[in-house]
Protein backbone atom coordinates (compact mmCIF):
# COMPACT_ATOMS: atom_id res chain seq x y z
CA UNK A 1 0.00 0.00 0.00
CA UNK A 2 1.41 3.36 -1.03
CA UNK A 3 1.88 5.73 1.94
CA UNK A 4 0.60 9.28 1.80
CA UNK A 5 3.38 11.85 1.53
CA UNK A 6 3.82 15.48 0.69
CA UNK A 7 6.32 18.28 1.11
CA UNK A 8 6.15 22.03 0.70
CA UNK A 9 8.13 25.15 1.60
CA UNK A 10 7.39 26.99 4.83
CA UNK A 11 8.51 30.39 6.06
CA UNK A 12 12.02 30.41 7.55
CA UNK A 13 12.13 30.16 11.35
CA UNK A 14 14.83 29.56 13.92
CA UNK A 15 12.25 28.98 16.63
CA UNK A 16 12.50 25.28 17.47
CA UNK A 17 9.87 25.62 20.16
CA UNK A 18 7.26 26.78 17.62
CA UNK A 19 7.56 23.54 15.64
CA UNK A 20 7.43 21.42 18.80
CA UNK A 21 4.35 23.38 19.95
CA UNK A 22 2.54 22.58 16.68
CA UNK A 23 3.33 18.88 17.07
CA UNK A 24 2.20 18.83 20.70
CA UNK A 25 -1.06 20.63 19.85
CA UNK A 26 -1.71 18.19 17.00
CA UNK A 27 -1.18 15.10 19.18
CA UNK A 28 -3.19 16.56 22.06
CA UNK A 29 -6.09 16.99 19.63
CA UNK A 30 -6.27 13.23 19.05
CA UNK A 31 -9.15 11.58 20.86
CA UNK A 32 -7.32 8.44 21.99
CA UNK A 33 -3.76 9.66 22.49
CA UNK A 34 -2.01 8.58 25.68
CA UNK A 35 1.61 9.42 24.96
CA UNK A 36 1.55 13.03 26.18
CA UNK A 37 1.40 13.83 29.86
CA UNK A 38 2.91 16.47 32.12
CA UNK A 39 5.93 14.26 32.71
CA UNK A 40 6.45 13.30 29.06
CA UNK A 41 6.12 16.85 27.74
CA UNK A 42 9.00 17.86 29.98
CA UNK A 43 11.20 15.44 28.01
CA UNK A 44 10.53 17.10 24.62
CA UNK A 45 13.33 19.64 25.02
CA UNK A 46 16.09 17.15 24.20
CA UNK A 47 17.74 16.54 20.85
CA UNK A 48 16.80 12.85 20.90
CA UNK A 49 13.41 12.14 22.47
CA UNK A 50 11.62 8.80 22.78
CA UNK A 51 8.37 8.64 24.74
CA UNK A 52 6.17 5.55 24.95
CA UNK A 53 2.86 5.05 26.74
CA UNK A 54 1.52 1.84 28.25
CA UNK A 55 -0.86 1.45 25.26
CA UNK A 56 2.06 1.15 22.84
CA UNK A 57 1.75 4.69 21.46
CA UNK A 58 5.15 6.19 20.71
CA UNK A 59 6.56 9.63 19.99
CA UNK A 60 10.11 10.04 18.76
CA UNK A 61 11.77 13.40 18.15
CA UNK A 62 15.20 13.96 16.66
CA UNK A 63 17.11 17.17 16.08
CA UNK A 64 20.24 17.60 13.96
CA UNK A 65 22.46 20.53 14.88
CA UNK A 66 25.53 21.84 13.07
CA UNK A 67 27.84 24.69 13.85
CA UNK A 68 25.32 27.19 12.45
CA UNK A 69 22.48 25.91 14.61
CA UNK A 70 19.54 23.60 13.91
CA UNK A 71 19.75 21.93 10.50
CA UNK A 72 16.66 19.75 10.78
CA UNK A 73 14.11 18.62 13.33
CA UNK A 74 11.56 15.84 12.95
CA UNK A 75 9.08 13.60 14.72
CA UNK A 76 7.67 10.11 14.26
CA UNK A 77 4.40 9.24 15.93
CA UNK A 78 2.96 5.71 16.09
CA UNK A 79 -0.65 5.28 17.20
CA UNK A 80 -1.94 1.69 17.51
CA UNK A 81 -5.62 0.84 17.05
CA UNK A 82 -7.85 -2.08 18.07
CA UNK A 83 -7.63 -3.77 14.65
CA UNK A 84 -4.01 -4.86 14.79
CA UNK A 85 -2.64 -1.82 13.01
CA UNK A 86 -0.44 1.15 13.79
CA UNK A 87 -0.87 4.56 12.18
CA UNK A 88 2.52 6.16 11.66
CA UNK A 89 3.03 9.84 10.91
CA UNK A 90 6.43 11.36 10.19
CA UNK A 91 7.20 15.05 9.84
CA UNK A 92 10.64 16.51 9.20
CA UNK A 93 11.45 20.22 8.97
CA UNK A 94 14.69 20.91 7.10
CA UNK A 95 16.17 24.37 7.32
CA UNK A 96 16.83 26.45 4.18
CA UNK A 97 16.13 23.48 1.88
CA UNK A 98 13.60 25.22 -0.40
CA UNK A 99 13.90 28.11 -2.84
CA UNK A 100 14.73 31.55 -1.46
CA UNK A 101 16.13 30.16 1.78
CA UNK A 102 12.76 28.83 2.86
CA UNK A 103 12.47 25.82 5.13
CA UNK A 104 11.01 22.62 3.72
CA UNK A 105 8.62 20.37 5.61
CA UNK A 106 8.01 16.78 4.54
CA UNK A 107 5.19 14.64 5.93
CA UNK A 108 4.56 10.94 5.49
CA UNK A 109 1.72 8.76 6.82
CA UNK A 110 1.25 5.01 6.55
CA UNK A 111 -0.86 2.19 7.94
CA UNK A 112 1.26 -0.67 9.31
CA UNK A 113 0.03 -4.15 10.22
CA UNK A 114 1.09 -5.19 13.72
CA UNK A 115 -0.78 -8.52 13.72
CA UNK A 116 -1.10 -11.12 10.92
CA UNK A 117 -4.12 -10.64 8.68
CA UNK A 118 -4.82 -7.06 9.72
CA UNK A 119 -6.71 -5.10 7.05
CA UNK A 120 -4.71 -2.10 5.89
CA UNK A 121 -6.46 1.11 4.93
CA UNK A 122 -5.25 4.01 2.82
CA UNK A 123 -3.74 6.68 5.08
CA UNK A 124 -5.29 10.13 4.99
CA UNK A 125 -3.78 13.56 5.06
CA UNK A 126 -2.70 14.25 8.67
CA UNK A 127 -4.38 17.16 10.44
CA UNK A 128 -0.90 18.48 11.25
CA UNK A 129 -0.77 19.90 7.70
CA UNK A 130 -3.95 21.91 8.27
CA UNK A 131 -2.62 23.10 11.61
CA UNK A 132 0.64 24.33 10.06
CA UNK A 133 -1.19 26.20 7.29
CA UNK A 134 -3.71 27.67 9.71
CA UNK A 135 -0.84 28.97 11.85
CA UNK A 136 0.69 30.74 8.83
CA UNK A 137 3.62 28.44 8.16
CA UNK A 138 2.93 28.19 4.41
CA UNK A 139 5.73 29.50 2.21
CA UNK A 140 5.88 30.29 -1.50
CA UNK A 141 6.03 27.57 -4.14
CA UNK A 142 7.61 29.40 -7.07
CA UNK A 143 4.94 32.08 -7.61
CA UNK A 144 2.06 30.43 -5.71
CA UNK A 145 1.61 30.64 -1.96
CA UNK A 146 1.13 27.35 -0.11
CA UNK A 147 -2.38 27.66 1.28
CA UNK A 148 -5.71 25.91 1.73
CA UNK A 149 -7.52 28.64 -0.22
CA UNK A 150 -8.08 28.70 -4.01
CA UNK A 151 -6.31 31.21 -6.25
CA UNK A 152 -9.01 33.17 -8.10
CA UNK A 153 -7.43 34.51 -11.27
CA UNK A 154 -8.43 37.83 -12.78
CA UNK A 155 -8.82 38.57 -16.48
CA UNK A 156 -5.56 40.51 -16.68
CA UNK A 157 -2.19 39.95 -18.32
CA UNK A 158 -0.89 38.78 -14.94
CA UNK A 159 -3.77 36.30 -14.67
CA UNK A 160 -3.06 34.92 -18.16
CA UNK A 161 0.64 34.63 -17.30
CA UNK A 162 -0.16 32.63 -14.15
CA UNK A 163 -2.59 30.36 -16.00
CA UNK A 164 -0.05 29.80 -18.77
CA UNK A 165 2.65 28.81 -16.27
CA UNK A 166 0.22 26.36 -14.64
CA UNK A 167 -0.67 24.85 -18.03
CA UNK A 168 2.99 24.40 -18.95
CA UNK A 169 4.05 23.10 -15.53
CA UNK A 170 6.13 26.15 -14.65
CA UNK A 171 4.00 27.63 -11.88
CA UNK A 172 5.15 25.41 -9.01
CA UNK A 173 7.98 23.09 -8.04
CA UNK A 174 6.86 21.28 -4.91
CA UNK A 175 3.13 20.74 -5.37
CA UNK A 176 0.93 19.84 -8.36
CA UNK A 177 -1.73 22.32 -9.41
CA UNK A 178 -5.44 21.74 -9.98
CA UNK A 179 -6.70 24.10 -12.70
CA UNK A 180 -10.46 24.70 -12.79
CA UNK A 181 -11.67 26.03 -16.14
CA UNK A 182 -14.85 28.07 -16.52
CA UNK A 183 -18.09 27.14 -18.27
CA UNK A 184 -19.32 30.74 -18.41
CA UNK A 185 -18.88 34.12 -16.78
CA UNK A 186 -18.02 33.24 -13.18
CA UNK A 187 -19.44 29.71 -13.46
CA UNK A 188 -17.81 26.30 -13.28
CA UNK A 189 -18.89 22.66 -13.11
CA UNK A 190 -18.13 22.96 -9.38
CA UNK A 191 -19.86 25.58 -7.27
CA UNK A 192 -17.82 28.28 -5.54
CA UNK A 193 -18.20 26.59 -2.15
CA UNK A 194 -17.21 23.24 -3.68
CA UNK A 195 -14.05 24.82 -5.10
CA UNK A 196 -13.21 26.34 -1.73
CA UNK A 197 -13.73 22.96 -0.04
CA UNK A 198 -11.54 21.28 -2.66
CA UNK A 199 -8.76 23.78 -1.97
CA UNK A 200 -9.18 23.26 1.78
CA UNK A 201 -8.93 19.49 1.43
CA UNK A 202 -5.88 19.79 -0.85
CA UNK A 203 -4.05 22.36 1.27
CA UNK A 204 -0.40 21.27 1.44
CA UNK A 205 -1.06 18.66 -1.27
CA UNK A 206 -1.89 20.73 -4.37
CA UNK A 207 -2.61 24.28 -5.38
CA UNK A 208 -6.08 25.08 -6.73
CA UNK A 209 -6.20 27.78 -9.43
CA UNK A 210 -9.51 28.98 -10.91
CA UNK A 211 -10.02 30.92 -14.15
CA UNK A 212 -12.66 33.70 -14.16
CA UNK A 213 -14.66 33.15 -17.35
CA UNK A 214 -14.79 31.66 -20.86
CA UNK A 215 -13.24 34.71 -22.50
CA UNK A 216 -10.19 34.05 -20.32
CA UNK A 217 -10.10 30.48 -21.71
CA UNK A 218 -9.88 31.74 -25.29
CA UNK A 219 -7.00 34.10 -24.45
CA UNK A 220 -5.22 31.31 -22.59
CA UNK A 221 -5.74 28.94 -25.51
CA UNK A 222 -3.92 31.33 -27.83
CA UNK A 223 -1.11 31.77 -25.30
CA UNK A 224 -0.58 28.03 -24.80
CA UNK A 225 -1.22 26.67 -28.31
CA UNK A 226 -4.44 25.03 -27.03
CA UNK A 227 -2.74 22.99 -24.30
CA UNK A 228 -5.04 24.42 -21.65
CA UNK A 229 -8.00 22.82 -19.90
CA UNK A 230 -11.24 24.51 -20.96
CA UNK A 231 -15.02 24.20 -21.09
CA UNK A 232 -15.40 23.17 -17.45
CA UNK A 233 -12.62 20.56 -17.59
CA UNK A 234 -10.42 20.34 -14.50
CA UNK A 235 -6.74 19.89 -15.31
CA UNK A 236 -4.07 18.36 -13.07
CA UNK A 237 -0.72 20.02 -13.75
CA UNK A 238 2.54 18.28 -12.85
CA UNK A 239 5.59 20.44 -12.03
CA UNK A 240 7.94 20.45 -15.00
CA UNK A 241 5.44 18.68 -17.29
CA UNK A 242 2.24 20.68 -17.43
CA UNK A 243 -1.32 19.42 -17.53
CA UNK A 244 -1.09 15.62 -17.55
CA UNK A 245 -4.65 14.61 -16.65
CA UNK A 246 -8.05 16.12 -17.45
CA UNK A 247 -11.29 15.45 -15.62
CA UNK A 248 -14.78 16.25 -16.87
CA UNK A 249 -18.30 14.97 -16.50
CA UNK A 250 -18.55 11.89 -18.71
CA UNK A 251 -18.77 8.10 -18.51
CA UNK A 252 -16.78 7.86 -15.27
CA UNK A 253 -17.80 11.10 -13.60
CA UNK A 254 -21.50 11.84 -13.42
CA UNK A 255 -21.69 15.13 -11.49
CA UNK A 256 -19.78 17.80 -9.64
CA UNK A 257 -19.44 15.77 -6.42
CA UNK A 258 -17.83 12.88 -8.28
CA UNK A 259 -15.63 15.33 -10.17
CA UNK A 260 -14.30 16.84 -6.94
CA UNK A 261 -13.73 13.38 -5.45
CA UNK A 262 -11.82 12.18 -8.51
CA UNK A 263 -9.61 15.27 -8.61
CA UNK A 264 -8.94 15.12 -4.87
CA UNK A 265 -7.90 11.47 -5.07
CA UNK A 266 -5.72 11.94 -8.15
CA UNK A 267 -3.93 15.00 -6.74
CA UNK A 268 -3.17 13.19 -3.47
CA UNK A 269 -1.89 10.10 -5.31
CA UNK A 270 0.26 12.23 -7.61
CA UNK A 271 1.82 14.20 -4.76
CA UNK A 272 2.62 10.94 -2.92
CA UNK A 273 4.52 9.67 -5.98
CA UNK A 274 6.52 12.81 -6.70
CA UNK A 275 10.29 12.80 -6.00
CA UNK A 276 11.38 13.76 -2.48
CA UNK A 277 13.66 16.75 -2.00
CA UNK A 278 13.28 16.94 1.76
CA UNK A 279 14.20 14.38 4.37
CA UNK A 280 12.12 11.47 5.58
CA UNK A 281 12.45 10.38 9.20
CA UNK A 282 14.94 7.66 8.28
CA UNK A 283 17.15 10.18 6.45
CA UNK A 284 17.11 12.49 9.47
CA UNK A 285 17.95 9.57 11.74
CA UNK A 286 20.86 8.52 9.53
CA UNK A 287 22.31 12.03 9.35
CA UNK A 288 21.88 12.63 13.09
CA UNK A 289 23.46 9.30 14.10
CA UNK A 290 26.37 9.86 11.74
CA UNK A 291 26.95 13.38 13.07
CA UNK A 292 26.83 12.13 16.66
CA UNK A 293 29.36 9.40 15.94
CA UNK A 294 31.75 11.83 14.26
CA UNK A 295 31.32 14.46 16.97
CA UNK A 296 31.76 12.14 19.94
CA UNK A 297 34.16 9.62 18.37
CA UNK A 298 36.88 10.04 21.00
CA UNK A 299 34.53 10.28 23.97
CA UNK A 300 32.28 7.28 23.42
CA UNK A 301 32.84 4.02 25.20
CA UNK A 302 32.83 0.74 23.31
CA UNK A 303 29.30 0.03 24.53
CA UNK A 304 28.08 3.47 23.41
CA UNK A 305 29.71 3.02 20.00
CA UNK A 306 28.04 -0.35 19.61
CA UNK A 307 24.68 1.17 20.56
CA UNK A 308 25.10 3.85 17.86
CA UNK A 309 25.90 1.23 15.22
CA UNK A 310 22.89 -0.85 16.23
CA UNK A 311 20.69 2.23 15.99
CA UNK A 312 22.04 2.91 12.50
CA UNK A 313 21.42 -0.69 11.42
CA UNK A 314 17.85 -0.54 12.73
CA UNK A 315 17.28 2.73 10.88
CA UNK A 316 18.66 1.29 7.63
CA UNK A 317 16.44 -1.76 7.97
CA UNK A 318 13.47 0.55 8.42
CA UNK A 319 14.52 2.40 5.27
CA UNK A 320 14.76 -0.87 3.32
CA UNK A 321 11.26 -1.84 4.44
CA UNK A 322 9.94 1.52 3.22
CA UNK A 323 11.58 1.13 -0.18
CA UNK A 324 10.27 -2.42 -0.54
CA UNK A 325 6.78 -1.18 0.30
CA UNK A 326 7.01 1.55 -2.33
CA UNK A 327 8.23 -0.90 -4.97
CA UNK A 328 5.41 -3.34 -4.27
CA UNK A 329 2.74 -0.63 -4.24
CA UNK A 330 4.09 1.52 -7.05
CA UNK A 331 2.91 -0.28 -10.21
CA UNK A 332 -0.72 -0.58 -9.11
CA UNK A 333 -0.89 2.91 -7.67
CA UNK A 334 0.90 4.81 -10.44
CA UNK A 335 -1.28 7.57 -11.76
CA UNK A 336 -2.75 6.65 -15.12
CA UNK A 337 -0.81 3.42 -15.58
CA UNK A 338 -3.17 0.88 -14.10
CA UNK A 339 -4.09 -1.32 -17.05
CA UNK A 340 -7.26 -2.46 -15.31
CA UNK A 341 -8.55 1.06 -14.82
CA UNK A 342 -11.26 2.05 -17.30
CA UNK A 343 -10.33 5.71 -17.64
CA UNK A 344 -10.42 8.26 -20.40
CA UNK A 345 -6.63 8.58 -20.33
CA UNK A 346 -6.14 4.83 -20.80
CA UNK A 347 -8.62 4.78 -23.68
CA UNK A 348 -6.77 7.64 -25.36
CA UNK A 349 -3.51 5.74 -24.92
CA UNK A 350 -4.99 2.58 -26.43
CA UNK A 351 -7.20 4.05 -29.16
CA UNK A 352 -5.24 7.13 -30.15
CA UNK A 353 -5.30 10.90 -29.61
CA UNK A 354 -8.58 12.79 -29.49
CA UNK A 355 -9.54 15.60 -31.85
CA UNK A 356 -10.95 17.35 -28.77
CA UNK A 357 -11.28 16.43 -25.08
CA UNK A 358 -14.11 13.94 -24.68
CA UNK A 359 -14.26 12.88 -28.34
CA UNK A 360 -14.13 9.16 -27.51
CA UNK A 361 -16.96 9.56 -25.00
CA UNK A 362 -19.09 11.41 -27.56
CA UNK A 363 -18.51 8.77 -30.23
CA UNK A 364 -19.34 5.93 -27.84
CA UNK A 365 -22.57 7.71 -26.95
CA UNK A 366 -23.40 8.23 -30.63
CA UNK A 367 -22.66 4.56 -31.39
CA UNK A 368 -24.98 3.50 -28.57
CA UNK A 369 -27.80 5.73 -29.86
CA UNK A 370 -27.37 4.45 -33.42
CA UNK A 371 -27.37 0.84 -32.29
CA UNK A 372 -30.51 1.36 -30.20
CA UNK A 373 -32.27 2.93 -33.20
CA UNK A 374 -31.70 -0.31 -35.15
CA UNK A 375 -32.16 -2.62 -32.15
CA UNK A 376 -35.25 -4.40 -33.49
CA UNK A 377 -33.85 -4.90 -37.00
CA UNK A 378 -30.64 -6.52 -35.74
CA UNK A 379 -32.33 -8.51 -32.97
CA UNK A 380 -30.52 -6.87 -30.09
CA UNK A 381 -31.01 -8.64 -26.75
CA UNK A 382 -32.66 -6.88 -23.84
CA UNK A 383 -29.58 -6.72 -21.62
CA UNK A 384 -27.50 -5.03 -24.31
CA UNK A 385 -30.29 -2.52 -24.95
CA UNK A 386 -30.43 -1.65 -21.24
CA UNK A 387 -26.67 -1.12 -21.07
CA UNK A 388 -26.60 1.01 -24.22
CA UNK A 389 -29.53 3.09 -22.98
CA UNK A 390 -27.65 3.80 -19.78
CA UNK A 391 -24.67 4.87 -21.85
CA UNK A 392 -26.89 7.34 -23.71
CA UNK A 393 -28.60 8.61 -20.54
CA UNK A 394 -25.53 8.89 -18.36
CA UNK A 395 -22.93 10.17 -20.81
CA UNK A 396 -23.49 13.89 -21.31
CA UNK A 397 -22.06 15.52 -24.40
CA UNK A 398 -18.56 16.90 -24.04
CA UNK A 399 -18.35 20.71 -23.54
CA UNK A 400 -15.35 20.69 -25.88
CA UNK A 401 -17.55 19.57 -28.80
CA UNK A 402 -19.73 22.66 -28.51
CA UNK A 403 -16.62 24.80 -28.22
CA UNK A 404 -15.10 23.30 -31.39
CA UNK A 405 -18.33 24.02 -33.29
CA UNK A 406 -18.32 27.61 -32.01
CA UNK A 407 -14.66 28.01 -32.98
CA UNK A 408 -15.40 26.80 -36.53
CA UNK A 409 -18.28 29.28 -36.79
CA UNK A 410 -16.06 32.17 -35.61
CA UNK A 411 -13.22 31.15 -37.94
CA UNK A 412 -15.51 31.26 -41.00
CA UNK A 413 -17.02 34.73 -40.51
CA UNK A 414 -14.32 36.95 -42.05
CA UNK A 415 -13.60 36.06 -45.73
CA UNK A 416 -10.20 37.78 -45.60
CA UNK A 417 -8.96 35.82 -42.61
CA UNK A 418 -10.72 32.48 -43.04
CA UNK A 419 -7.64 30.62 -44.32
CA UNK A 420 -5.32 31.72 -41.51
CA UNK A 421 -8.00 31.32 -38.84
CA UNK A 422 -8.93 27.79 -39.92
CA UNK A 423 -5.30 26.74 -40.33
CA UNK A 424 -4.50 27.84 -36.79
CA UNK A 425 -7.68 26.25 -35.41
CA UNK A 426 -7.25 22.88 -37.12
CA UNK A 427 -3.59 22.77 -36.06
CA UNK A 428 -4.91 22.51 -32.49
CA UNK A 429 -7.16 19.61 -33.46
CA UNK A 430 -4.87 17.13 -35.15
CA UNK A 431 -3.94 18.72 -38.50
CA UNK A 432 -0.75 20.06 -40.07
CA UNK A 433 -0.23 22.22 -43.14
CA UNK A 434 1.38 20.20 -45.95
CA UNK A 435 1.30 22.49 -48.99
CA UNK A 436 0.75 26.15 -49.74
CA UNK A 437 0.13 26.77 -53.46
CA UNK A 438 -3.18 27.97 -54.85
CA UNK A 439 -4.87 26.30 -51.90
CA UNK A 440 -3.85 25.33 -48.37
CA UNK A 441 -3.82 21.58 -47.84
CA UNK A 442 -4.12 20.25 -44.29
CA UNK A 443 -3.47 16.61 -43.45
CA UNK A 444 -4.19 14.69 -40.25
CA UNK A 445 -1.24 14.05 -37.96
CA UNK A 446 0.00 10.57 -37.15
CA UNK A 447 -2.42 8.72 -34.91
CA UNK A 448 -5.52 10.58 -36.10
CA UNK A 449 -6.73 7.75 -38.29
CA UNK A 450 -9.99 8.20 -40.18
CA UNK A 451 -9.58 11.92 -40.83
CA UNK A 452 -9.37 12.97 -44.49
CA UNK A 453 -7.31 15.90 -45.68
CA UNK A 454 -8.88 19.37 -45.77
CA UNK A 455 -8.32 21.92 -48.53
CA UNK A 456 -8.79 25.61 -47.76
CA UNK A 457 -9.14 28.32 -50.43
CA UNK A 458 -6.77 31.28 -50.23
CA UNK A 459 -9.08 33.70 -51.98
CA UNK A 460 -12.01 35.27 -50.10
CA UNK A 461 -15.37 33.59 -50.48
CA UNK A 462 -18.94 34.76 -50.17
CA UNK A 463 -20.93 34.09 -47.01
CA UNK A 464 -22.65 31.04 -48.48
CA UNK A 465 -19.30 29.60 -49.49
CA UNK A 466 -17.95 30.11 -45.95
CA UNK A 467 -20.97 28.34 -44.48
CA UNK A 468 -20.50 25.43 -46.88
CA UNK A 469 -16.81 25.28 -46.00
CA UNK A 470 -17.64 25.06 -42.30
CA UNK A 471 -20.16 22.27 -42.92
CA UNK A 472 -17.62 20.39 -45.03
CA UNK A 473 -15.00 20.59 -42.25
CA UNK A 474 -17.55 19.40 -39.67
CA UNK A 475 -18.35 16.39 -41.87
CA UNK A 476 -14.65 15.64 -42.36
CA UNK A 477 -14.09 15.76 -38.60
CA UNK A 478 -17.16 13.55 -38.14
CA UNK A 479 -18.79 15.82 -35.57
CA UNK A 480 -22.01 16.71 -37.40
CA UNK A 481 -24.19 14.16 -35.59
CA UNK A 482 -22.29 13.83 -32.31
CA UNK A 483 -24.16 16.63 -30.58
CA UNK A 484 -27.65 15.30 -31.36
Amino acid sequence: MLPFSTEFPVIPSDNRAAFVAEVVAWIRGMRHQTVLSKDSEAELDGANVHVRSNTGEELRMRELRTGDGCTAIGIRHDLPDDLGRSWRTECVLKRSAADGGQDLVRLRTQCIATTPGARLDTPRKPYLIKALLKSGWGGTDQGIGVSDQPVWLEGTDAGIATAKSVTLGEAAKWLPTVYVSATGNGSWLLGRQDIEKLAYDLGGIAHVVVEPDRAFSFDLRDATEARNAYGGTVGLSVPGQGIARRYYVGWQIQNGDELATAVRSAASALRSQMPAFGWDWTELQEQALRAQRERDRNRLTAAENEKLYLDEIENLQDRIRQLEQQLSAGPAASLGTDEAEFSSDNLVQRIGPEVYSGEISDRLRFAAKTTLFAAEQIGLDVRTKVILQRVVDRLPGSPALAELSQDLARATTDPKRVASELTALLARHGYSEKSDNKHIRLEANKGYDGLDSITLPKTPSENRGLKNLRKQIERTLGITKLGD
